[in-house]
């Protein structure tokens, strides 16, 4: 019997027909969830960009220029738990959606706060950006639940491709506006509504789940005190937390070390572009380099440019020091947030992670709005050079933890 005669298994068929739609739906939530992740890192570049200084303006005192930023980061702090506890029992989809809705507002009360020259209302106005900065870090969870099983892990990162366009168009959105309006900077953070508000089309686009995997029960959701006993959460929450905070520390002080060392504003937004270009160009190859080496070894790399950074920044105080301090802090954490978001992945099933993320989410925004909070004062008291060596000493001491912890087991891990 030739192999044109030979009965076929329709199962077969089935099962391959399946798959190929599920991988179809998987594409498609992740192109849309790359546009969102595109549209809210460009809005928070914006924030970014020109917080800093706008606050150092209309601030009574130069100690409280970041206070803006931190308030961004301290709402983002309350809200991340919330955030996770609630996608548990709505879904991310409608969370986002309504982090995307109160920024919207938040840009509008940010730029009603730079027209009046009110410190306060500006502050209020970055504390609702905050809410939304709080659900946009769930995008990757909802992006690792929205693909095939076998794609969880690489979706992270390709998500973060989102954020290289944002990365250019951005800071140079950020000053391209700023003479939209009346009052300098006002048109940007009507920007900032703008990109908010396109967010939410294509979020509440996304299907829940790929074809085929839809119809599947949901496990129930993982507890967060079994969760926090494996050294796959352990590992997250140490690589995410370092990550973040140095990030934070050096990103929020950047503008200030700028400025204070006598370049213009311009180059504080180029530097804050090359910071960006740092965190999101490395997504392009950033996945596959942690399937090669492991989540583990790729969050030892990261820590190890994270701390070169700093130290480059400790070391001058000229624009090519600033733009490559930058640049390599963004680069370490992006290969530890891809690394940190791994493990975090591997914590839970799909569709059962909402507790998880939530915990590592809200503990993790703790320590990030410590360090926003505190870079204003330790710039103005310790001056930038002193900030900066200061902040390489958490990624060498994770360095050194990664090095010496034993193996975190996991399917992609490589030995050797």
């Amino acid at each position: 019997m030739d192999r044109e005669t030979m009965p076929q298994d329709p199962s077969a068929g089935a099962v391959k027909d399946l798959s190929a739609r599920a991988a179809a739906a998987g594409r498609r939530n992740l192109t849309l969830l790359t546009i969102c992740q595109f549209l809210y890192y460009m809005g928070m570049g914006i924030d970014l960009t020109l917080t800093a200084v706008v606050g150092l303006r209309l601030a009574p005192t130069p100690v409280l220029a970041t206070l803006p930023i931190t308030l961004m980061g301290a709402a983002a702090m309350i809200a991340n738990f919330s955030a996770g506890l609630l996608s548990d029992r709505f879904g991310h989809r409608k969370v986002a959606a309504g982090g995307a809705a109160t920024a919207v507002a938040g840009g509008l009360v940010s730029m009603a706060g730079i027209r009046s020259g009110d410190f306060s209302v500006l502050c209020t106005g970055t504390a609702l950006v905050g809410l939304y900065k709080a659900t946009g870090g769930y995008f990757r969870y909802l992006a690792a639940d929205s693909v095939p099983r076998e794609s969880r892990e690489r979706a992270v990162s390709v998500l973060l491709c989102g954020g290289v366009l944002a990365a250019f168009v951005g800071p140079w959105a950020a000053t391209a506006c700023a003479g939209l309006m009346d009052t300098e900077y006002a048109g940007s953070y009507l920007l900032v509504s703008v990109l908010a508000a396109a967010v939410i089309p294509p979020v509440l686009a996304v299907r829940s789940g790929p074809a085929g995997e839809e119809q599947e029960p949901s496990p129930p959701p993982v507890r967060i005190r079994a969760a926090a006993r494996t050294l796959q959460f352990r590992t997250a929450f140490a690589t995410l937390t370092v990550g973040g905070c140095v990030m934070t520390l050096l990103m929020s002080a950047g503008p200030l070390g700028s400025r204070h060392a006598g370049h213009s504003d311009g180059v504080g937004a180029f530097v804050i572009q090359a910071h960006m270009v740092g965190m999101f160009a490395p997504s392009l190859f950033s996945g596959w380099l942690n399937t090669a080496l492991g989540p583990r070894r790729n969050a030892v790399l990261g820590a190890a440019l994270l701390a070169a950074g700093a130290l480059v920044g400790a070391a001058d105080t000229g624009v090519a020091a600033f733009v490559v301090a930058l640049s390599l802090v963004g680069v370490g954490w992006n290969f530890l947030y891809v690394a940190g978001s791994t493990f975090v992945v591997r914590c839970y099933p799909p569709h059962a992670g909402g507790r998880v993320q939530a915990a590592v989410e809200g503990g993790t925004g703790i320590f990030l709005t410590a360090s926003s909070f505190v870079s204003g004062y330790l710039f103005t008291t310790l001056g930038w050079q002193v900030l900066s060596t200061l902040a390489a000493l958490p990624p060498l001491l994770l360095c050194l933890w990664l090095s010496t912890a034993r193996r975190v087991a996991g399917p992609e891990e490589k030995t050797g």
